[in-house]
């Protein structure tokens, strides 16, 4: 059921669908209540907004991980560097963000197959390459990466209502800009 909800809420996001009926929280205990008040403010599109792009987020980590080993290039790690430090810094906004919106801890779109979600099988794909052959399918993954991410964050800005998210999500947009312009 929980997946089905899910993907329900993937697709609303992905169409750019606000769904502000749904404010409740997951039934979860360990869900944040201290602040019900604060946690109602975030829509069902915001509270995807940020599960899908902490998950995104998440898995792309493993393959930045990679970079400095597996590349044979300044301008690649130099890339890897600059995407690692983005992706840390709006993870950790993103997780603020989860808390506050009184999300349960188990993310049900981590592992989920999407464009621009960096799978397990890409990670073991890119550790058995080096240099060019790294470069391009690390640049190809963190292309599609920030495609996808572009398309969601884009959703959020038009149909989220939680200003910190729709503010999250803008700049988001233009630091994904930024990266994709060093992406060849």
């Amino acid at each position: 059921m929980r997946i089905f909800l899910g993907l329900g809420i993937v697709g609303m996001v992905l169409v750019g669908g606000c769904a502000t009926g749904l404010h409740s929280h997951s039934g979860n205990p360990s869900a944040n209540t201290s602040a019900p008040t604060a946690a109602s403010s975030f829509t069902a599109t915001d509270r995807a907004w940020i599960e899908i792009t902490t998950a995104m987020d998440e898995q792309l980590v493993p393959m930045l991980d990679l970079v400095d080993s597996h590349t044979g290039t300044a301008a690649v790690r130099d890339l890897g560097g600059k995407a690692g430090a983005s992706t840390k810094s709006e993870l950790l906004e993103l997780r603020r963000l989860h808390d506050q919106a009184g999300l349960p801890a188990e993310n049900p779109h981590k592992g989920m197959e999407m464009p621009g979600m960096v799978s397990p099988n890409q990670i073991t794909h890119a550790g058995a390459l080096r240099e060019a052959d790294f470069d391009d399918y690390f640049k190809k993954c963190l292309r599609d990466h920030l495609d996808q991410q572009e398309r969601l964050a884009l959703g959020e800005k038009s149909s989220g209502k939680e200003p910190q998210t729709v503010s999250l999500a803008s700049r988001v947009l233009q630091e994904q800009g930024r990266l994709s312009g060093l992406v060849e």
